[in-house]
């Protein structure tokens, strides 16, 4: 059994941002700018229900962040009780706090209902929608569950509340692993003797779901979920979507059958990226003239920009020692390391935090491919003595999908990045 399952850390990089209400725990993977999906797990549990899944969700490319619902996880909770809109306008400040703009959400039980109004609240900014279960209930079973769902616990000095959290586990998933549930009972107790903070939000709140019309959606979950049973309820009420159920899992499929699961869900959101392209709005043009080529001259139509240039091998060795003028890969590297240092200095204000002086120092290489064609690899140090190595690590990530020079040369050529901050 691998111990990503048993508890609540893992091998993805955690994080957290600051949001008005607290603090918000987060894990990610995958490559920066690859299509982003956000996943909202159900309550009263965490993030850490994805953590198997992270891994493989990354191998197929996506930008997978899955947040603690505040109040669940390590996340702080909410001043008060939230309603559903509530929660879906924190998901989208937790959205922005991250850098991300058009995403895909993924949404479990309650983290579905959530999703969806999200979805309602910035509709274009959602490229698709996953439900991996959906609670459509009736107004008669909404008040039902309001009643009775969720008494939550006394804590007793013998422990015996650990027995009270176990046993409901355990009868809502029978089929699960003891390890899987050993999780859940640590969850439960993350969020204090009032589990049901979320339920309530839930069962308060009617979903439209006929306002999601046209939003590409997937129902995907394992065929032992417990809201499997409401199958022909939410097929009707998304008659567009197509239905996974992937044999023999649980709520719970994401640890149980990663691969399967990663599969099915990138499927999607990959088949929806193409118009994650945001429109193009000119802002300013350069324009720069040049004769001879890689042996001429280079001048920009505002005359502040006029200097020789060299070929690679006029530069190269002893021979280049005196050469003047400046290449192609200069000036590449220039534009990059100007626009790259810039973009960080705006996640910095997105996360909240001050890097100290920063140095960015681009290499471009020329290099030649099979066939005789040439190209050229990027490497990127980004340098910050005062500011702590994970910090700046999550600075440099965010920048990568900020940066337009990154955003234009990603999956075209090679580009390493090499961080160095403090200790």
């Amino acid at each position: 059994m691998s111990t990503h399952v048993t508890h609540l850390k893992g091998a993805t990089h955690r994080g957290y941002l600051e949001l008005p209400w607290g603090q918000v725990h987060f894990r990610r993977s995958g490559p920066a700018g690859g299509p982003a999906l956000v996943v909202v797990h159900q309550s009263p549990l965490s993030s850490a229900t994805y953590e198997p899944a992270m891994a493989a969700l990354a191998a197929h490319g996506l930008d997978t962040v899955a947040i603690d619902i505040p109040g669940f996880g390590m996340s702080d909770a909410t001043p008060e009780q939230w309603s559903i809109p509530e929660y879906a306008t924190a998901l989208w400040q937790i959205t922005d706090a991250l850098g991300l703009g058009k995403v895909h959400l993924l949404g479990q039980h309650t983290g579905a209902i959530i999703a969806a109004e999200a979805t309602l609240q910035q509709r274009d900014r959602v490229l698709g929608l996953i439900f991996q279960g959906i609670p459509l209930y009736s107004d008669e079973e909404r008040a039902e569950k309001a009643a009775r769902y969720a008494p939550g616990y006394t804590p007793a000095p013998d422990g015996a509340h650990l027995q009270v959290v176990w046993d409901r586990v355990r009868w809502l998933y029978p089929t699960i692993s003891a390890e899987s549930a050993s999780r859940q009972v640590a969850e439960y107790l993350s969020v204090g003797p009032d589990y049901g903070v979320a339920y309530r939000a839930v069962f308060a709140h009617r979903a439209d779901t006929a306002a999601l019309k046209g939003v590409p959606t997937l129902l995907l979950h394992g065929s032992e979920d417990v809201l499997d049973r409401m199958n022909d309820v939410v097929t009707a009420a998304f008659p567009d979507a197509p239905l996974v159920r992937i044999d023999g899992g649980t709520d719970f499929v994401a640890e149980e059958k990663p691969q399967e699961f990663a599969a099915a869900v990138a499927g999607h959101v990959l088949a929806h990226a193409a118009a994650a392209a945001p429109p193009f709005t000119p802002l300013y043009t350069a324009v720069v003239e040049v004769t001879g080529g890689r042996a001429g001259r280079a001048r920009s139509r505002s005359g502040t920009l006029e200097l020789a240039l060299t070929r690679p091998a006029e530069r190269s060795g002893a021979a280049g020692a005196g050469a003047t003028g400046t290449d192609p890969e200069e000036l590449f590297a220039a534009g990059y390391a100007a626009c790259f240092g810039s973009a960080l200095g705006v996640a910095e204000r997105r996360r909240r935090v001050s890097a100290g002086p920063v140095t960015v120092t681009a290499s471009v290489t020329l290099g030649t491919r099979p066939g005789g064609t040439y190209g050229i690899a990027v490497r990127l140090a980004v340098t910050a003595p005062r500011c702590p190595q994970p910090v700046l690590e999550e600075l440099v990530a965010l920048t990568h999908t900020l940066c337009p020079y990154s955003g234009a040369v990603r999956g075209n050529i090679d580009v390493t990045t090499e961080v160095t901050g403090g200790s």
